[in-house]
């Protein structure tokens, strides 16, 4: 069975990984402009007054909310913000560190392949339609005409829904936004593949370990199968250890890289000497009934150690940790060596300062100070460790702190392909409260006014999610460069890490444009779905109805206006801005005029398709207008 493994990539080739620090100095750069962007943030990070983590006092308003959103939360939208109505920053830091849950994959391609295809292709049965499908024994037996079944593509993306339904449809909760920072930080390539099973181990042992000890998940994700696989560590063999996992452990994960983490060539060895014999039961993982084969902190299961190909001599480790001897076990108890060894380097003072350091980048500001590290970060790293290694607890101080609300800091990071993505789907909440469309010829069907023109399957809330994730986006985040479950490498994603450029990264010439084209897609145009039998392509657009609910005055314009650039801007708006927005909306047409049309579309039970349509077209336009502005990509 284990041969059957490099058959397949199991998301896509390695080689094929948008690499986002050439594309970025592939484009025609403004080397000038760039060293001054560079200049400016440095300035940025210098000109921090404040470096108290003690709690803030000050205004608790629309702003300060909105900034700890666009920190906490996996795309902001209206709805997040809504959550924090009345509520004082005491009591808004404890609904945003309320966990979120975690929901397994469905079959939501029923539409795509029906149960009786399905058994023929696979040679076995299939789970009803919208019923769970990891825990279910897969077939062993590569049929002649398919892939193996547990490789098959149409649960690959009903796992990827699970997961980015997840973020769509996440509380305001921080519980999606620790999750990519930890899957940032750690993450495993499934290339190699261990099938559905595999994946969705990975995926819910580091949601799982989010409110968790950090120290507690590096145990438990090395023996995950993806990483044993993914960092060799399954293949190594005691008479010459594999160093991979053992040096990764350690640089990315842990304690850092050099001169920060002064541990030795021969500490990478000595761990490649504990780590060895650490495996995984491939059936178990992959076709067996039931999911998961992680062992948790002192619970261990045969099936994750090798006795037999363990060293079972002392493990001498320098002064870096202390000279510390790990003595050699025999038998079982040789898996309590790994134990040891992960409590060893997280006891040190390098392990927490580290964690404190990445956290901050990742969830406040990329560049560092010295003032920063000193009265901000070596703080964090005390409090991450008296705090059992948590990263939730060592967050909420930081996050409700006058350091984080009493700086320059919002509206200075770049939002990722995912919060860029994210915000757009979850602020018009297209995937629950849809409109769809369809051209035949010269003729625009809307399924507000034409229902009939749709088939079932096309008005079908699964049918248009499978492919709201397959056309959209899964695949606007692997264009530019961050699809979730598909690092570039065991480093994760350079806007993370690499300085000095940081997150800048995530904009050049082509990522920018492929930004405004979905952009219009979600709000201008619609997000195709699929292309019916007939050749004609059906979208999906947000129901513009249910969306001019969602403001709090939507028949005065000026007021609509103020609130629709809080929503989508990250920053105060230009007065020129507020006016092209302006020009746009009501054009030719007086406020009285714009609040008539408004009212004939949500102030009566049924709408009127002429003012629909006039108002979805202009909005449409000031959508594209706001898009082209730097603000639009900021958070």
């Amino acid at each position: 069975m284990k041969n059957q493994k490099a058959q397949r990539g199991f998301v896509k080739d390695s080689n094929q990984h948008r690499d986002l620090v050439k594309d970025f100095y592939d484009q025609d750069i403004d080397h000038k402009a760039l060293e001054k962007a560079l200049t400016q943030r440095k300035n940025t990070a210098k000109g921090f007054a404040n470096f108290s983590l003690d709690p803030y006092t000050g205004e608790f308003g629309d702003s300060q909310k909105k900034h700890l959103l666009n920190r906490t939360m996996a795309g902001y939208c209206h709805r997040h913000h809504k959550d924090l109505d009345g509520l004082s920053l005491e009591e808004s830091i404890e609904l945003i560190f309320r966990e979120d849950m975690l929901k397994e994959p469905t079959n939501i391609y029923y539409w795509e392949i029906s149960k009786e295809e399905y058994e023929n292709l696979y040679s076995t049965k299939d789970v009803e339609p919208n019923e769970p499908f990891i825990d279910r024994p897969y077939n062993e037996e590569r049929p002649s005409n398919a892939e193996f079944e547990f490789f098959g593509e149409e649960r690959i993306t009903s796992i990827y829904w699970s997961l980015y339904g997840g973020i769509y449809d996440q509380k305001t909760s921080i519980h999606w936004k620790l999750f990519l920072f930890i899957h940032n930080l750690v993450p495993v390539s499934f290339e190699g593949s261990n099938g559905h099973k595999g994946m969705f181990n990975y995926i819910e042992l580091v949601f799982n370990s989010c409110f968790k000890s950090y120290r507690d998940f590096i145990f438990n994700v090395t023996f995950d199968a993806n990483m044993l696989e993914y960092l060799n560590l399954n293949e190594s063999i005691k008479d010459t250890p594999d160093e991979n996992y053992a040096r990764e452990v350690q640089e990315l994960f842990t304690v850092g890289k050099r001169p920060f983490a002064k541990f030795t060539e021969k500490d990478v060895r000595e761990a490649a000497r504990v780590l060895v014999g650490c495996r995984y039961d491939y059936g178990k993982v992959v076709t067996d009934e039931g999911h998961g084969n992680i062992p948790f902190l002192n619970s261990f299961e045969e099936e994750i150690f090798d006795p037999d190909n363990h060293d079972t001599g002392d493990k001498q480790f320098s002064s870096f940790y202390g000279n510390r001897i790990i003595r050699g076990r025999e038998g079982e108890s040789g898996v309590e060596e790994v134990s040891e060894f992960i409590e060893m380097i997280c006891s040190t003072e390098e392990h927490s300062i580290y964690i404190a350091r990445r956290l901050y980048q990742f969830f406040v500001y990329p560049l560092l100070t010295d003032q920063i590290e000193e009265q901000i970060i070596k703080p964090l790293s005390i409090i991450y460790k008296e705090n059992n290694f948590s990263l939730a607890e060592t967050l909420k101080v930081l996050l409700s702190s006058e350091h984080f609300f009493q700086n320059q800091i919002e509206n200075t990071l770049i939002k990722s392909p995912l919060e860029f993505c994210m915000g757009l789907l979850k602020e018009t909440d297209i995937i629950n409260k849809w409109v769809l469309e369809k051209w035949v010829g010269d003729i625009r069907h809307n399924s507000l006014f034409e229902s009939n023109s749709f088939s079932e399957k096309e008005k079908d809330i699964s049918f248009i999610r499978y492919n709201m994730i397959s056309r959209n986006i899964r695949y606007f985040s692997e264009k530019n460069g961050m699809l979730i479950l598909d690092p570039p490498s065991v480093s994760g994603w350079a806007p993370y890490y690499q300085e000095p450029v940081y997150d800048l990264f995530w904009l050049n010439s082509s990522s920018y444009l492929e930004r405004i084209d979905f952009m219009k897609n979600i709000l201008k145009r619609s997000a195709p779905l699929y292309q019916n039998q007939e050749g004609n392509w059906v979208g999906c657009k947000f129901n513009l109805i249910e969306y001019l609910n969602t403001f709090e005055n939507p028949l005065d314009v000026n007021s609509f206006i103020n609130e629709l650039c809080f929503r989508f801007l990250g920053g105060t708006p230009s007065e020129l801005t507020i006016q092209r927005i302006n020009q746009v909306l009501i054009g030719d047409i007086n406020n009285q005029h714009w609040e008539e049309e408004i009212n004939k579309i949500i102030g009566g039970d049924t709408p009127n398709k002429i003012s629909y349509d006039l108002i979805s077209q202009r909005l449409g336009e000031a959508f594209e207008l706001m898009g082209l502005e730097g603000e639009f990509h900021l958070f």
